[in-house]
């Protein structure tokens, strides 16, 4: 049993090395300010695309806040394809002024084909080159009123992608529809906004996104379970650079009844999991590529140096808070010069690593472990109640969790959320309860993994029926 145990510790610490990273992307995303971008010409022509389903209770939100935007309204088109729908959505869409495009194909009913269709469609009226990107939304979604020209000004400096910032419409509906807000303002806060202030690619996420139309001079060619993952590996072994612009903000209406949350996450899994398999090796591949961009600027490095000494100094005088959050942004820059030569080699090595089902791995490794050691007493003979039973106790304390974990997740989810808490709208009584349980929302995801290697995943919608408008989130942040 010693050998079994130093094996699995072996394994354990080879992980947590590759992976200590990502513990550093989180002391950066508490203690970094997000990227601001200078103001660009609002001259860009944009298309948005909306893939949409059965879903005329909420698309016209969605493009009533669209219309609204400060962008030039002139320098956008919206562009809905109405996917094997028996409503009202094209109708509505329509009405509040999308150019719609109805789509009928029940064999082929999922986001990543629609998708594919609408662009065909684009190509053939307009050509996808007569705009300049195309922002992705879904029909549940609301934008704030500046989110366009946010986005324009990320994509001015030369990216090849951008995203904005994730909220949750639906934050306080549920325990469920919490765990998801919390789960969106973690993602921003371990993975996007460190890697925007290194310099790094950051991953899609679903919608809310912008791509530009280099990118779909060939149409939309993703169609896996998980679409928006399989676009971002497919950027990532090409050198593409994905920017985070955190000013930007949509929101997002979420699943809040446990049945649907259980089947769009064992969506994710499964599709994430076809997703590692097929670009994985080639994420491995871009560690060790010579992409031939992104030159090392000695100058810009000796400035970087300078502007982070001369932080520090003026930074003595301000509040602790601030300090720690200047110095932490000046010390992140300064590392993101550093490492430009070669951040799309570590971007590479992070998409390999955010990627890499490490949940599943590690609940198939402890499974693995307790049931051999369990085998190995019975085979040995060891009484029940002297070598048998704490392997037991051990295996269901695999199954459940331990207390230590369970309070150690719940801290974090006040972190998030404190760090956050300028896009969290809930009350502070609903919030405390949400919290209380959010250690469930990560406990429970191993297992769904699991799960999903038994089962034949198919894409299925999510029904959207919470017409929430940008107004009433704004009420509600008010109040």
């Amino acid at each position: 049993m010693d050998t079994m145990e130093y094996i699995r510790d072996i394994v354990y610490a080879v992980l947590a090395f590759l992976m200590f990273y990502k513990g550093v992307y989180t002391v950066l995303g508490v203690f970094t300010k997000p990227k601001v971008f200078a103001d660009a010409p609002m001259t860009k022509k944009y298309g948005v695309v909306i893939a949409a389903r059965n879903e005329d209770k909420v698309i016209g939100h969605l493009v009533d806040s669209l219309m609204a935007q400060t962008y030039p309204t002139e320098n956008y088109r919206i562009f809905v394809v109405a996917d094997n729908c028996t409503d009202g959505t094209a109708r509505v869409a329509r009405e509040h002024g999308a150019t719609v495009f109805e789509r009928s194909c029940p064999e082929k009913a999922r986001k990543g084909w629609a998708l594919e269709f609408l662009f065909e469609c684009i190509e053939r009226d307009f050509g996808i080159k007569s705009f300049d990107g195309y922002l992705f939304f879904d029909a549940d979604n609301v934008v704030s009123a500046d989110y366009l020209e946010q986005m324009n000004k990320a994509f001015a400096t030369d990216c090849d992608a951008v995203i904005g910032y994730r909220n949750t419409k639906n934050f306080d509906r549920n325990w469920i529809s919490a765990h998801y807000a919390i789960h969106f303002m973690r993602s921003t806060m371990t993975f996007h906004r460190p890697r925007s202030r290194l310099g790094l690619s950051t991953h899609i996420a679903g919608t809310g996104y912008l791509l530009s139309s280099e990118l779909l001079k060939d149409g939309w060619h993703y169609s896996c379970l998980t679409e928006d993952t399989q676009a971002t590996m497919d950027f990532s072994v090409q050198g593409k650079r994905i920017e985070y612009c955190e000013a930007a903000e949509f929101y997002d209406e979420q699943p809040y009844q446990l049945k649907v949350m259980a089947r769009q996450r064992i969506r994710w899994a499964k599709g994430r999991l076809a997703c590692f398999f097929a670009y994985g090796h080639r994420l491995l591949v871009g560690i060790f590529k010579r992409f031939g961009k992104d030159k090392g600027d000695k100058e810009s490095i000796k400035q970087a140096t300078e502007a982070l000494e001369g932080t520090v100094n003026n930074a003595k005088s301000s509040p602790l808070p601030e300090i720690l959050m200047t110095v932490g942004t000046a010390v992140t820059d300064f590392f993101g010069k550093l490492i430009r030569p070669v951040s799309k080699n570590v971007s590479c090595y992070d998409m390999f690593f955010y990627l890499f089902p490490n949940s599943l791995f590690y609940k198939l490794v402890n499974i693995a472990y307790y049931v051999a050691g369990f085998i190995v007493c019975m085979h040995l003979g060891v009484a029940f109640a002297e070598g048998a039973a704490e392997w037991v106790i051990a295996g269901l304390g695999l199954l459940f969790g331990s207390a230590f974990t369970y309070i150690g997740n719940m801290l974090f989810g006040l972190i998030v959320v404190l760090r956050e808490w300028r896009h969290v709208h809930c009350s502070k009584k609903k919030l405390a309860c949400f919290l209380l349980t959010w250690p469930i929302h990560d406990m429970m995801y191993a297992y769904l993994c699991i799960a999903s290697l038994f089962m034949h995943v198919k894409w299925k919608p999510i029904k959207h029926d919470e017409a929430i408008s940008l107004d009433d989130i704004e009420g509600k942040k008010r109040a």
